[in-house]
């Protein structure tokens, strides 16, 4: 599971056992345990899927909202699909995430996330991100 903050494009990747609401919303508890994200996420879109079912738990963890883009239209989040192609160069389609770790994971977003991004100025996703919430 993947969070972008918009502006900044700072992506956060959890690896989840199971994709049901249950484990999204203990991740999204997770992260939402740090201050700085709580106070800085205002909003979350997603697609469809079961596992975000639940969406009234997350907007109760995250004191925010919880918005759907249509079926079968993510154009409508540009920016996460931007984020999940670059999680691909590194993670190749087929990759099976029984065998991934979260240490391994959070490798690869660091590096994301650590990339100079000409959109940003040639700043980095983490330098955005840092400066946008001072």
């Amino acid at each position: 599971m993947t969070f972008t903050e918009e502006k900044s494009l700072y992506t956060i990747c959890f690896k989840l056992d199971h994709h049901n609401s249950e484990e999204v919303n203990k991740a999204i508890k997770s992260i939402f345990k740090n201050k700085l994200y709580k106070e800085n996420i205002k909003g979350i879109i997603t697609d469809r899927g079961k596992e975000f079912s639940n969406w009234k738990g997350i907007e109760k963890i995250t004191g925010t909202n919880v918005y759907f883009c249509d079926a079968g239209k993510p154009k409508q989040k540009p920016k996460v699909e931007r984020m999940n192609r670059d999680i691909r160069e590194y993670l190749l389609k087929g990759t099976d995430f029984n065998q991934i770790t979260q240490k391994e994971i959070n490798k690869v977003m660091k590096i994301i996330n650590e990339k100079s991004r000409p959109s940003l100025g040639w700043l980095s996703s983490k330098e955005a991100f840092l400066q946008n919430i001072q």
